[in-house]
């Protein structure tokens, strides 16, 4: 007998009354704006992404990909099917490359990627196909409510500087400060150190689009930075063999990844993610409480041309905050919600093996 699906099975009883009618209602619109490729941890905030989507918490209108290779769009969509939502539209950047990732670094890490998609069923079937991620935001962007959507950027900011390049099109007659800054209510980014230092997303691949993007986003949408040292040592995927189903893409990608019959990794896309969608308060619903807090209260980021960054105090800027754990809460705890997400079983919607936090601090 699994001891752990068992106990998985026991957890579906807690939450039924309070949830069942939570995919009733459109949650938080959100675009996530990923890196898929060479880190896992971006199939994990696609977990939480989906999972939350199918709960009612988010609307997740679209995936845009930062990275060249074709089997981005594809492994997203393998994710997003996997959790019945195939139909959430992908955009690819261009152009698109036949690379798979081989960890020339370490030589530890492991493709996924392209495993994913040549093993599982994807509503996706080419990458070219796909929109542009500047077309794919300019659609999504210009039919949303007036300061609703929220983009999560996991990975480097060349999207989103491209937006920011956008001018007047079929989709809107604004130009994409002026779109951003009618359509937009935050902007969350994965990215730099706090309160200064070297960030592989800010800097490692393309540094003048991250100091275009910080230096130049309409400064009345707000922006908050989860950075490398939030997440550094928030290791989730324990133990996920143990709870996740055994045809599940997740545990694939994290055991592919990971290697030697390990899952767990750093959180830093996941946690980017839940913070996205769920914010400072938590879920009531889901009996996820207070899990992060604003780390400042005045200021703004400051990014050189090799993509450091440095936070200025300045007191007359006080919506662009980076995070931190609130007080009394774990990197455990963090990773242990975290968990609940990657092994989420698709077919139920009504989050009743979501096992409460709440309930599990009373153990």
């Amino acid at each position: 007998m699994n001891f752990g699906r068992v106990v998985i099975a026991l957890w579906s009883a807690l939450l039924f009354t309070q949830v069942e009618g939570m995919s009733s209602y459109r949650g938080k619109p959100i675009i996530i704006d990923t890196d898929i490729f060479s880190d896992v941890d971006d199939v994990g905030s696609l977990a939480v992404a989906n999972v939350l989507h199918n709960y009612g918490l988010a609307d997740l209108r679209g995936v845009a990909i930062n990275t060249h290779s074709k089997y981005g769009a594809l492994a997203v969509s393998v994710i997003n099917t996997y959790f019945d939502n195939g139909d959430i539209p992908i955009a690819a950047i261009r152009p698109l490359t036949n690379e798979t990732f081989f960890d020339s670094r370490d030589f530890v890490r492991g493709e996924y990627a392209s495993k994913i998609a040549q093993n599982w069923a994807r509503s996706l079937n080419d990458s070219s196909t796909t929109p542009t991620p500047v077309e794919l935001y300019r659609s999504i962007l210009s039919s949303a409510e007036n300061q609703s959507m929220t983009i999560i950027s996991l990975g480097f900011l060349t999207n989103l500087a491209s937006l920011l390049n956008s001018t007047a099109d079929d989709a809107s007659p604004l130009t994409g400060p002026d779109l951003i800054s009618a359509k937009v209510k935050e902007l969350v980014i994965m990215g730099g150190r706090y309160p200064s230092g070297w960030e592989f997303n800010f800097a490692g691949s393309d540094p003048a689009s991250t100091q275009k993007v910080v230096s130049n986003w309409p400064r009345d949408v707000p922006i908050t930075y989860s950075g490398y040292e939030l997440s550094k040592t928030i290791l989730s995927g324990q133990n996920l063999a143990d709870y996740a189903l055994p045809d599940s893409p997740v545990l694939a990608a994290y055991q592919w990844y990971v290697g030697r019959c390990s899952t767990v990794r750093e959180s830093w896309d996941p946690v980017t993610t839940l913070y996205g969608i769920l914010g400072l308060d938590g879920s009531r619903e889901l009996g996820i409480g207070k899990l992060f807090a604003y780390a400042n209260e005045i200021g703004y980021n400051e990014v050189a041309a090799d993509g450091t960054n440095t936070w200025v105090n300045d007191s007359s800027v006080s919506n662009q905050h980076w995070l931190r754990l609130a007080d009394g809460v774990t990197n455990t705890s963090v990773a242990w919600v975290l968990g609940q997400f990657f092994a989420h079983d698709p077919a139920d919607k009504s989050c009743s093996t979501f096992k409460r936090l709440d309930d599990l601090e009373r153990e």
